[in-house]
């Protein structure tokens, strides 16, 4: 394929860099961009994953990653633009879902698009600075802006005679996490959606450059509490890619079972969430109910229910002894027969078809311009599974599984793929245990004293899909760039088109059905009536001073 590749750029390409062979780096100049993105994405069928802004001081530097999903080969086309006024030309013409990328990129390091009219606040408040670049090397680290009152864009301002704007948040009983929808509707029918994010944002890539290289695997797991493997599993595979490690079997084992028991936990935490938003409050207690005996598992394991803190840079952190591995198994199998009642409640229920089928659609092209991943792609007849193509350190490639794969698009596929992925992840668990007891126990991690100058990429097949990180390293102690793309981030997005055509009653259940995590998609400051309430040593104070009365209690 990479033969054909550079005969299709020819003199286009001005340097070729092989960085493993499944890391191609392929530097362009940027007036050639748009008709590269075209052959990479339309003639030969990559999926483009993200782009990462990069500031080199002397000039910036933007990274688009498109992968190969039928190899799991990625080619990372590298652009470069002067410092003064920087600009790229838009690719939001050829691939929609490179929307919020470049709103992104414009935000956190001033560069331009040219030919996108839509470079608008995503992820930092209306109020923040006009040319003030948070990702930019000559912004300090920790450094703190006074925000003035904050200003609000709305759809309703344009809304023609006739229609109304019905908001979703950005709090809601509906939504975990804040997130903002407007609605445009005629009557009853959905004609136009906006898209608001950003009300939780963390500026967790800008931390990560004053973290350690171990820290940051910390930093990443609090990024989400449901996948809190999936970000510190992708950013240790982007240092071990930067390596070029390879870890022990064992390790490889414990990986993978740690990272499928939190796919079966937010499983089963989304499709009792799902039988809320339909009314079906028994699915919803059943489901939790359920998701606990997989809780207490990773409890037993690591002796967190969330934030596990397994993963290392180089292996894992924590062992399974073979004593326990059969109560494991015990405990994982008792849900199947829940699992089986599940299913039959989704294949049987004539509610649950009449509210989810033909409702929320997505179809195959739609779900590959916009670039969707994971239980979002797979219901419209796209089988990626980065599981399948990208499985250096993880146990993937050593055991038996299957990904299913329905074509419909709509909401009831969207369920049914979730249902029928936590029997493949019992699957893949059971195996794992049992390979487990023919390793040495403690033979769980390699070594790194240090990280050499180079770059890495990591991607791990979160719950909602691919999570995608990018690394950096200069030689020093710290990442030089951090960065970070949940699957929520690409698959929000396509409720541009899934939502629109359907009626008011049906845009929560399909807003939901994409499995939104808004904290993966924002990646705190406390703010009151738009004003900072708490900076950072405000918050340490506060947490000395409650650590100190809960001491004083436990005293008494």
């Amino acid at each position: 394929m990479k033969e054909k590749i550079k005969e299709r750029l020819r003199e286009r390409i001005v340097k070729w860099e092989e960085k493993s062979k499944r890391r191609f780096y392929i530097q362009i100049k940027k007036e050639d961009l748009k008709e590269v993105v075209k052959i990479l994405f339309r003639d030969f069928g990559f999926r483009f994953c993200t782009a990462t802004g990069v500031d080199n001081i002397k000039n910036f530097e933007v990274i688009y990653h498109f992968s190969d999903d039928r190899t799991g080969i990625l080619y990372n086309l590298r652009v470069f633009t002067d410092r003064e006024k920087p600009s790229l030309p838009t690719i939001t013409d050829i691939i929609k879902g490179a929307k919020w990328i470049e709103r992104e990129i414009h935000e956190l390091f001033g560069i331009g698009f040219e030919g996108n009219s839509d470079l608008r606040r995503l992820l930092l408040d209306e109020s923040w600075p006009e040319g003030v670049y948070p990702l930019r090397k000559d912004y300090e680290y920790g450094r703190r802006e006074e925000l003035p009152d904050s200003l609000t864009c709305s759809i309703s301002e344009g809304v023609k005679e006739g229609r109304t704007v019905i908001p979703i948040g950005p709090y809601h009983p509906l939504q975990e996490e804040p997130e903002f929808f407007e609605l445009e509707v005629f009557g009853e029918k959905v004609i136009g959606i906006n898209i608001n994010i950003g009300y939780n944002h963390r500026g967790i890539e800008k931390l990560s450059e004053g973290k350690h290289w171990d820290q940051v695997t910390f930093l990443v797991e609090r990024i989400c509490g449901i996948c809190s493997t999936s970000h510190p599993f992708a950013y240790v595979l982007a240092v071990e890619d930067l390596l070029n490690l390879e870890i022990p079997e064992r390790a490889k084992y414990i990986r993978s079972i740690i990272g499928e028991l939190e796919r079966i936990h937010s499983h089963l935490l989304w499709l009792g969430l799902a039988g809320h938003f339909l009314g079906y409050n028994t699915v919803w207690m059943w489901a939790w109910k359920t998701r606990e005996v997989i809780l207490d598992i990773c409890e037993q394991i690591s002796g967190n229910r969330n934030h596990y803190a397994m993963m290392k840079i180089g292996g894992v952190r924590r062992d399974i002894l073979n004593s326990e591995v059969d109560g494991i198994k015990s405990k994982l199998n008792s849900i199947i027969s829940a699992l089986n009642l599940f299913k039959k409640a989704v294949e049987d229920d004539p509610v649950i078809h009449a509210r989810t089928k033909n409702v929320g659609v997505l179809t195959k092209e739609e779900a590959i311009n916009y670039c969707v991943v994971g239980p979002t792609a797979r219901p419209s007849g796209i089988s990626t599974d980065i599981r399948k193509i990208d499985i250096k350190n993880s146990a993937y490639p050593l055991i038996e599984f299957d990904v299913p794969v329905l074509n419909n698009g709509d909401v009831y596929d969207k369920i049914v793929v979730r249902v029928l992925e936590m029997y493949e992840s019992v699957k893949i668990i059971n195996q794992c245990l049992d390979r487990l007891k023919d390793l040495k126990e403690g033979d769980i991690c390699e070594e790194v004293r240090e990280i050499p100058p180079g770059e890495g990429i990591g991607r791990y097949e979160a719950p909602r899909g691919e999570v995608f990180h990018y690394v950096r390293s200069d030689g020093g102690n710290t990442p030089t760039r951090h960065k970070i793309r949940a699957p929520s981030y690409m698959n929000v997005l396509s409720n541009e088109v899934s939502a629109v055509g359907g009626t008011v009653s049906d845009a929560a259940i399909t807003l939901a059905a994409v499995d939104p995590c808004y904290c993966c998609t924002e990646r705190i400051q406390a703010v009151e009536f738009n004003k900072v309430k708490y900076r950072w040593d405000d918050l340490i104070k506060l947490s000395q001073e409650k650590t100190k009365k809960i001491r004083k209690r436990l005293r008494e």
